[in-house]
Order: C-alpha cells, then structure tokens, then sequence
C-alpha cells in the first residue's frame, strides 16, 4: 500500500502549520470528549427536563461573550480537519465511516457556521437568561438546555425529543420569548462543538494511523532486506514513544498481520507493551472499532439534525411553546388566533419589551392585555377595536399597559414619546427652522451686494423655495434616523378569503383599440392565476379613448371582442376557486367643458360609478356589464391598478388580510364626513418591473428606485411612520363604504385631475411597506416629462384645498374638512414643482449679479447632493446581516456613482424641468381662472410610450431653452467681463447646452456589450456544451420516467442518485433546446425527449400547482 506521508512529521506539517499562524498554539488532543450521555427514551427526556429545570440558577450578571469565540474556533478546526481528511483520499488511503460522513457533508456544516454567524452577532445571548453555577455557569441557559439535549440524544434533534424536552423545562420555568428564538441557533452551535470534538479525536486518530504507517513501512522494508535488523527498527520505534492507542495499534496491526514471519516481532513488541496495561491486540482493534461506530453515529446523528435545523419551521415551534402565545389566544375578540405570523409576533414582542423594562415576567404582562381586552368587552364600550388584545399592544391603549405593568421608560424613549405627542408641530418646524436660517443667511449675502431694495422680495421668495428643498430632505432624513417603521396588523388568509371580504381586483382602463383588448384580457388572466382565491374576483373598468363622435366605427368590435374575452376565461376557470370575471363598460359622454366625448370624469369617475352600482345597484352609468353580477352586493373591498401595474403573487390576500384587521378598520368622523381613524385606502409599495427597469440608460439610471416615484415616493414613508398615514397614488385597496361615504358626491366636477391624494385625505389612506405593486418605469426622459407635466397640472388644481372652504359638487363651497397633514402635502406638492425654477434663478443670479458666484454653483450642488448623501450615509451603516461587507461596500460604491450621475443629470435638465414645471402651473391658472376648458385634459402612460418621438431632432425642439438660456447666460458673463463667474457658471452651461443630447442619449435602448471569444476558448466551451449534453442524453431515459438524475457518481463505484428536483427537470428541458440549436440531436428527437418529460411533469403530485423540492424518479 502507498504511504500517505513518507514520516509522520510530514503528516502533521499541514497542521503545524496552520496552528503556527494561531496566537495561541493549540494541540488536537482526545482531552474534549464528544456530547455523549446516557441515551434517554422520550419519557426520560421529560424527567431530565423537569430535573434540569430545578437544577438552573440564574444570575443577573453577564460576562464575556464566549459563545461566538467559540464558534469561531470550531470553524477553524473543522476546515483543517476537513483538509486533513481531503489529503488522505487524495492519496487513496481509506477514512473511517465517520470522516467520510464528516468529508462528505462539510458543505452542510459551513452553511450552518454561516447561518449561526448571521444570527449570533455580538451581545445577542447578553439579552438571554445566564447560568449562574454548574458546568454552563457563564452561559446563557438555552445553550445549555440544547448541550443537554444533544447530549442525551447521541448528538440526535428531532421535534418529538425537542418539544417533550422543552414542555417538560416550561412546566417547572418558563423560558422567554428571546429563549425559544434562540434554540435553534443554540443547537447549532452546540453541534457545530460536537463535531468538533469529534474533529479534534480524527485529527489525532490520521496523525496516528500515519505514525502506524511510518513504521509499519519501516518494518516492511527492513524485513523484506536484512530481517536480522528488524531488532533495530523496533528500538528506533520504541525510542520515538509511538501512541499506543487503538487508532494507532489497529493500523500497524494491520499493516503487518499476515506478512511474513519476521513480521511477528514488532507486533509481539506491541502487545508486550499492552500487556502492561492488561490489554492486547485484539481487545484495542475491538475496543477502535467501538469507538468508530460511535464516532460514525454521532457524527451521523448531528449532520441529520443539521439538516433538521435547516428544514424545520422554527415559527411553528415558538408559537407552540410559548407561554405568552397561550395566553394572547385567549384573546376576546378571536382576532388574535386569526392574524398572520408576523403580527402576531410583533405582538409577542412588544409584550417581551415591556417585561424588560418592568418588574413582571412576560407571561404576567400578557395576561394584563388580555385583562383590559376583557374589560372592555364587559364595559359594552361599542368600540370593538377595544376588544381586541392588540389594541393595548400596538394602538392606543398601548400607553395605559405601559402605565399598569409600571413599565420604565428610558431617555430617548420618553423624549421620542414627548415628539410624538405633536408630530406634525416638529415635522413642519424643522422643515421651517433649517428653511429660514439657510434662506435667511442668503437673503442677507444679496442685501450686502448692493442689489435694490425691491429685489429683495422676490429674491425672498426663490430662496425659500431652494432652501426649502433641503429643509424637507433633512428633516425627512432625520425622521428615518429616529422613527421606527410599525408594520400594519394583518389577518391570515392563506387559505381562504372570508366572504365578509369579498374583493373585487378592477384596472380601470382604456379600450383604445384590438390589440390593446387582447393586452388587457391576457395581464388580468395573469393577475388571476397570481392571486387565485375564493371570494376574490377580477374585472375590467373601462371606457373608450376620448372622440369628437359619441360612436367610433370601431368601438362595437372592441367591445365585441373584450366581452367575448371575459367570457371564454369564465368558461376556462368554471369551477376553479376563484374563477369570476368582469367586464364594466362606460359609455362615451359630452363634456362641453373638454369640447368632446369621453368617459365622465375619467378614471376617478370610473371607480365612483363602480362603487354606486356595488352599494346601490345602480347601473345606468354603464352601457355594458359582463359577469354574475348577483355576487357583487357582497363585495367589501376593491383592488384598483393601473394598465400596467403587476400583481405578484398572493399579494391581493396581503391587501385585504392587512384591510380586514379591527384595528386597520376605517371610524368615520360624522361631523367631518371624512375618515378620521383607520384607513378607508391602503396603499402598497411601488417597484418598477424588471421588464422596463433595464430598456434604457435612463431607466437604468432611475428605474430601480425602491418605491414609489422620485416626485412622491421620497415622503410616503415618513408619513406612515410619523402620522401614521402615507399618500395614495392610485394604486390599492379601498373600503367601499367607507370610501363612498367620504367622497360621494363631495368633489367638483370637471375640476380634479389627480384624484389620487384628494381621496386619501378624505379617506385616510395608509402604507403597506411590505406588500409590493410592479410596475413600468418610463423609459425615455420625454415621456416621464409628460407624466409629471400632468402630476403638476394635477397638483395646481387641487390647490383650493389648502384653504379653509373648499368646491363641491355643484358649484358650493364648504368648510374643509381634511387635517392639517392633508393641507401639507397639497402644499408641498406645490412647492416642489417650483423648486427647479428656484434653483435655476438662484444660479443665474448668483453668476450675473451677486458676488462670491462659486458659492452658489456649489450651493445649488449641495441642496442636490445632500439629500442623496445622507441616504447613501444610511444605507452605508445598515449593512445587512447575510451580506459580506465587501459585496455591501461594492453595491455602495456603484450607488454612489449611481446618484452622482442622476444629480449631473438633474443639473443639466434643471432649466428644461424649471420650463415645463412653470408651464403646467401656469397652464392650470388660466384654465382655472380665466378659459374653465381642458382641465381634464389626459393622455394615457401606455399611449405617451407608443406615440413618443425620442429621436435627437425632437428633444432639441421640446428642450431649446436649455441651450438658449445657456448661450444666454455665457454672452452676457462674456460681455460682462466676469472672468470668475465664467469659470464657476461653465461646466454647468456646458450640461446645459448640451442637455437635449444628453436626454436623447440617455433615452435610447441599452445596447449589450458583445463578447468576442478567441478560437481555443470557443473550442474549450464546444467541449464542455458536448460533454454536459452527455450526461442528459445518458441518463434521461425511460428508466427514470424521463427525469434527469440529481448526480452520477463515478468514484470509487458508479452509483446514479435516482431522485430529482424541479431546478434539474429545467436544466434537462433547457439541455434538450440547447442540444437541438447546437445540432446534436434532431428537432423530431428535441420533441420526442420534451414531450416525454412533460408527460411526466404532467402526472407528479403538486402542492398548489408548484413542484415539489424533491421526487424519486
């Protein structure tokens, strides 16, 4: 046989090494014994927990963390006894089962170091119970609870043992919430120790086995040249002391028994030796071989419950265990056991905070919520929110829990309450503070210049208006630094959608022509197939484009085919839960006020009309409606979406389970006639989809912000986690009745464009952070520019409602009821469509009239900048746990150079955004004021895409101020002989110039770089393609039902792994195309292969139409 090493020294030179890089050499010895205690039944599980539970003492007192030191150490070990072991099979030399087990299933091993690194970051077990005496004194008691456990089940976790263990402990002490969380990584890392002390015994037992193989050569070799000085050998031998252990006997026992003669002196030398200690040969291969099948068993036991760990549904379990979740389901209200997992655990966590900070276990804190709940229901208070446990934990009643569990606050908790008491009061002084002192600093640099004192007014008004930007930005910055985001509480409908809530999905929409019909058929069959639920129900709410004809000879066709359409996908999904579609149809009216006919009052009166024929049934409004209508009465909710907003799947249930929760229900204030708690609209968060995020390098540029819009998305979570509202952008879920009830009949007509943030002010629209709508992103610059031209036009006509009476329908005028909140974000809206012409006078001026013309540059630069700053700032230091710092600091990098691009970009459009800004505002004026003619006026987002002219020559023609006013500005600083302000206004001129290329430029599709490979690397990837493609034409066959094996393993047999998973099928699908287009198989042979694996896909068991992870084949 080949010697592993040719000494033993050599053998260990890897480890010797390695440990010589350590500061603290450490020696792989046998001293630390595996977790191996007497194996217990499941009834001696729960006696040992019950004793165990008696035995722990606890103490208040925490000392140095110790457990991710360790973990750390036991990574180490495992790797090098890993690459210990890779060396002695490189060398073809036999392992024992146990290290085969270790070798084999070490990648398993380094995904749970990584995980249990993820999760034990530093000071987690110091919010954890620790052990005041006994061998775990130190430690937090649930890693004891888990070495126990492990222990005594021979390194075996399964969820029997677990939760008898477990039940049995709780029965004598309660363990915390933190506790139960903390199991599972508790087990880890107690697995990870055993296997390392497992690891450190191979260690000793391959250095050993190397020793024996040393010297068995020697002896070989001695024997078979000069036998007569095998005598010498074994004196070197024994001068070298050699370990006469059973690792290091049973190797060299078998190396020489059997041999030849001579060889019978060494091991009669071993077993003189042995018999001093009264054992032989025999009894040391037997007494190895033991210890190998307990090594192989435990090793066995713990990689089995590493893969446990992984798979097993820890959220189950805490619910299971928990003393607090026991008590919060006897909830009066029953609302409690029928709310998701993530709210009912941000409710056992808000009962954890407070038995943290008071004197009562967390038990008797949730026994004290579910008292007032009771209390409530025996004080008939008619509120029933009162009645629910999570009104004292997360609502209003919070405070008086806080009060009777004598709660303590710290610092920043009681000033964070204190701001909390007048949000609105701090939120706007802040913006005001850092307004004014800016403003106010730059107002007296243009009084000391010279400038007139009439000047002074107007100058006044741009620099509030610049400074203000930055005054919003910061004070949005901070907000996020010091506000936490509440999720909103949410029912559970997995399963089922109640029929209390009933909800109807509608696009409202165009039906403009054929093709457009046909989009609009398929994507709602696809938002259907996405979010398939009884009691949920999906239409169409359209109307036809605007015409100078009441009748266009196409619209019967149209109509004739979207019917048809909604028809064929009832038929095709009768029966299927789910299953109901609509077509609502409006027909065109004659507006004088537009000159022509169109749908009454657009999108905002599509929904208006929807929601009279769902509570009244009044159906004159609609010309055409397709569906069993006798279902609509019970409709409860409606999902609105755009054209071209993706519903992924199963959010419709997040909608309406988060709409459904007492205490998200809408209170209607009767005075007001306006929602004044809860919400009547919930808005979700909006993602540009990644089909139109990468068209373009303007949508790469901006696509891919999280959320809504720039011109309203910068706010909407600020809002929500300061007043506890967010702004509706038209896209969510609303309360019928109480939407209806807020807003019938109350707005003008032929006044409201922008529909959207009016209704949430009357409604009370909130967010749902983590529910995401998809949706496109514009593609070219132009076309975003017409969207915003109608958002500003929007926003200038619902001005009025910043003043104290506002128009209704019919012409009058009454008191305003929205808050003072709504006010504000009308108002800013308005302000943040003046800004860029702010901007541009401030830096025009600054060049042509004031001193000091760098600062302005930079000033303009720095209210731009500083809002992206202070957010790269953030997301700098909020590095997620399961992410290396350097891919972290690579993704911050390229954002960086991410949003210095969009700030040079914002720069050299700024006079081009100023224009058409001031164009939308002035335009809604005279149409206010002065014609009363087209302030309806629309163009759908779909059709500014089809009909937009991207090419060089129209941006030129839609963008020449920015060129004009640059050559402007660079005459006059030339004539003016102002060489300073020349250098400080030239490169932005220059963007200016240049800004209508720049915008056409950045607008035009991406183009993929081409990679060009050279001859030896096309024949290196030609190999590997052939030999991929062997293995599926190999192996698939009708043998495995024509499913590809999961792997082949050539080495040391040939063994075909007969299982296989949906990831392999796909591949093997993908192999089947690729091989056909690179001409190994014919397209008959493509077909036959494919259609046989279909075949078999079509008859293996699903869970909700997925596949299964895994099947045998």
């Amino acid at each position: 046989m080949n010697l592993i090493y040719k000494t033993a020294s050599d053998m260990l030179l890897p480890v010797k090494s390695r440990l010589s890089k350590r500061k603290h050499r450490k020696k792989y010895t046998r001293d630390e014994l595996p977790l191996r205690s007497e194996l217990f039944n499941s009834d001696q599980m729960k006696e040992h927990g019950k004793n165990l539970a008696d035995l722990h003492q606890l103490t208040g007192k925490k000392t140095t963390e110790r457990l991710l030191e360790r973990l750390h150490e036991n990574e180490e070990v495992l790797i090098e006894t890993t690459r210990q072991l890779t060396a002695v099979v490189k060398e073809n030399n036999p392992i024992a089962p146990a290290e085969e087990w270790l070798l084999d299933n070490f990648y398993l091993i380094e995904e749970n170091v990584r995980t249990a690194k993820r999760h034990l970051s530093r000071g987690f077990s110091r919010g954890l119970p620790w052990l005041a005496s006994g061998p775990s004194a130190g430690l937090p008691r649930a890693y004891d609870i888990a070495q126990e456990i492990i222990s005594h089940g021979d390194g075996r976790v399964d969820l029997e043992n677990l939760v008898s263990f477990v039940t049995a402990y709780q029965s004598v002490s309660c363990l915390k919430l933190g506790e139960l969380w903390a199991i599972p990584i508790m087990l880890r890392l107690a697995l990870i120790e055993n296997l390392r002390r497992i690891g450190t015994r191979i260690m000793a037992d391959v250095a050993d086995r190397a020793r024996a193989n040393y010297w068995a050569d020697q002896m070989v070799d001695v024997a078979a040249r000069d036998p007569k000085s095998l005598v010498l050998t074994i004196a070197d031998m024994a001068r070298s002391d050699p370990p006469l252990l059973s690792s290091f006997v049973a190797e060299f026992a078998r190396r020489l028994q059997g041999k030849s003669p001579a060889l019978a002196l060494p091991l009669s030398w071993i077993e003189q030796r042995l018999s001093e200690s009264h054992l032989t040969i025999e009894q040391m291969i037997q007494a190895g071989n033991q210890q190998l099948a307990a090594d192989q068993a435990s090793v066995s036991n713990s990689i089995g419950s590493l893969r446990f760990l992984t798979t097993m549904d820890w959220r189950e379990f805490v619910e299971t265990m928990s003393v607090v979740e026991k008590v919060l389901r006897e909830d009066p209200s029953d609302v409690y056991i029928r709310m998701d997992f993530a709210t009912r655990d941000h409710y056992r966590h808000v009962v954890e905070k407070i038995a943290k900070n008071s004197q009562l276990f967390e038990r008797d804190v949730a026994e004290l919520a579910i008292g007032m709940a009771r209390e409530a229901v025996s004080a008939k208070t008619g509120d029933e929110r009162m009645t629910h446990v999570g009104f004292y934990l997360t609502d209003k009643g919070l405070p008086e829990l806080e009060k009777r569990a004598r709660m303590r606050l710290s610092l920043s908790e009681t000033v964070t309450r204190a701001f909390g008491r007048v949000p609105l009061l701090l939120y706007l002084g802040s913006i005001i503070l850092i307004t004014l002192l800016l403003s106010g600093y730059l107002l007296i640099m243009v009084r000391e210049s010279g400038l007139p004192s009439w000047v002074m007014l107007p100058a006044a008004a741009v620099l509030v208006l610049g400074a203000s930007s930055l005054g919003v930005s910061l004070t949005n910055w901070l907000a996020t630094l010091f506000t936490r985001p509440q999720p909103l509480p949410r029912m559970d409908f997995s399963m089922e959608i109640p029929p209390e809530a009933s909800t109807l999905v509608v696009i409202p929409t165009m039906l403009s022509d054929v093709q457009s019909a046909e989009d609009l058929l398929e994507a709602l069959e696809i938002r259907f197939l996405t979010n398939r639920a009884n009691n949920l129900h999906f239409g169409l709410l359209t109307d036809f484009c605007d015409a100078p004809h009441e009748k266009m000879p196409e619209d019967d066709e149209i109509l004739r085919l979207a019917e048809k359409g909604i028809k064929e996908l009832h038929e095709k999904y009768r029966g299927v839960k789910g299953g109901t579609f609509y077509l609502f149809h409006r027909p065109r009216l004659w507006n004088a006020e537009e000159g022509i006919w169109m749908g009454y009052e657009r999108k905002r009166g599509k929904l208006a009309d929807l929601n009279m024929f769902l509570r009244d049934g009044v159906k004159d409004r609609f010309s055409k409606i397709v569906g069993a209508t006798e279902l609509l009465s019970n409709i409860k909710y409606v999902i609105t979406l755009d054209t071209d907003t993706q519903l992924p799947r199963d959010a419709a249930e997040k909608f309406i389970g988060t709409m459904a929760h007492p205490l998200n229900h809408p209170l209607f204030d009767e005075s007001k006639k306006i929602v004044c708690a809860g919400y009547g609209i919930l808005q979700p968060r909006l993602t540009e989809s990644l089909s139109g995020a990468r068209q373009t390098r303007y949508s790469r540029l901006w696509g891919d912000q999280t959320g809504i819009d720039p011109y309203t998305r910068m706010v909407s979570d600020v809002y929500q986690d300061i007043f506890g509202e967010g702004s509706y952008v038209g896209k969510g879920i609303y309360d019928v009745d109480a939407f209806e009830k807020a807003l019938h009949n109350r707005l003008p007509e032929n006044r409201i464009l922008s529909h959207d943030l009016i209704e949430g002010c009357h409604a009370r629209s909130g967010l749902i952070s983590d529910v995401e709508l998809f949706e496109e992103y514009p593609a070219s610059y132009q076309v975003d520019v017409k969207r915003r031209h109608r958002w500003i036009r929007g926003d200038w006509q619902i001005a009025g409602w910043i003043r104290s009476r506002v128009p209704v329908l019919g012409g009058s005028y009454q008191v305003n009821a929205i808050s003072k909140l709504s006010q504000w974000k009308i108002f800013d809206n308005l302000r943040r469509s003046l800004v860029p012409a702010a901007l541009t006078i401030m830096m025009i001026a600054g060049w042509t009239m004031l001193p000091q013309t760098w600062l302005w540059t930079l000033l303009v630069a720095c209210i731009l900048f500083i809002p992206s700053a202070s957010a790269l700032t953030l997301d700098l230091f909020r590095k997620p746990g399961d992410v290396l710092l350097r891919d972290h600091m690579a993704y911050m990098l390229r954002q960086t150079g991410r949003r210095i691009l969009q700030i040079v970009f914002t720069v050299a459009c700024l006079p081009y955004e100023a224009c058409y800004s001031l164009d939308a505002m002035m335009r809604t004026l005279w149409r206010m004021l002065i014609s009363h003619k087209r302030l309806l006026e629309w163009n759908p987002f779909h059709n500014n895409i089809h009909h937009a002219r991207n090419g060089l020559a129209e941006s030129c023609r839609t963008m020449w101020i920015s060129p004009l006013l640059s050559t402007a500005v660079f005459a006059y600083l030339i004539w003016s002989a102002r060489p300073g302000a020349l250098c400080a206004a030239f490169p932005v001129l220059v963007l200016w110039f240049l800004s209508p290329a720049i915008a056409w430029w950045v607008s035009r599709p991406a183009v993929k770089e081409g990679i060009t490979l050279k001859d030896e690397q096309i024949v290196f990837l030609r190999k590997a393609a052939r030999r991929t493609w062997a293995f599926f034409e190999t192996f698939v066959t009708a043998g495995d039902n024509w499913l590809p094996p999961d792997n082949y393993q050539e080495y040391p047999g040939a063994v075909i792994a007969h299982r296989t998973s949906p990831t392999n099928i796909g591949l093997s699908l993908l192999a089947n195309l690729t091989a056909c287009d690179f001409h190994y198989i014919t397209p008959g042979e493509f077909v036959r292969r494919t259609d046989n694996t279909l075949d078999t896909m079509g008859k293996m068991d699903r869970f909700r139409g997925h596949f299964y992870n895994w099947y045998d084949t």
